[in-house]
């Protein structure tokens, strides 16, 4: 009989004996487990510039919630820099850039129905 507290374990052990992991679990995606920060930064680039060119075309109608989107959006993108340069460890790094985009995504989809409610319930001049 094998002494199980003496096996090897986690990544030591032999490739037969690994677990399966579930594709279909969101964690166990490959843009979570291994791969650069520049998979979640060109992307949120491309969302944080539409989102600024918007919010600038909004400054029209409006100035005080575009030019709050506007520093949301800027300011959201240097987070996902910052986090893309804190950790060394991909996994976490991965996750937490998947965190920030989505912030950045729902805070400006806000933004956005906010200008858009506000402009609707204004009755025109």
């Amino acid at each position: 009989m094998v002494d199980k507290r003496t096996e090897p374990h986690g990544p030591e052990q032999l490739p037969d004996r690994q677990p399966i992991l579930d594709p279909t679990d969101l964690r166990n995606q490959a843009s979570f487990r291994s791969g650069s920060a520049s998979r979640w930064l060109v992307p949120s680039a491309v969302l944080a510039v539409v989102a600024i060119v918007l919010f600038a075309l909004a400054l029209q109608l409006q100035a005080v919630l575009p030019a709050v989107g506007i520093v949301y959006a800027v300011v959201g993108w240097a987070m996902m820099l910052v986090a893309a340069r804190s950790s060394s460890d991909a996994r976490a790094r991965n996750v937490r850039l998947a965190v920030a985009m989505a912030i950045l995504a729902v805070g400006s989809l806000a933004l956005f129905v906010a200008v858009y409610v506000i402009e609707t319930l204004t009755p025109a001049a």
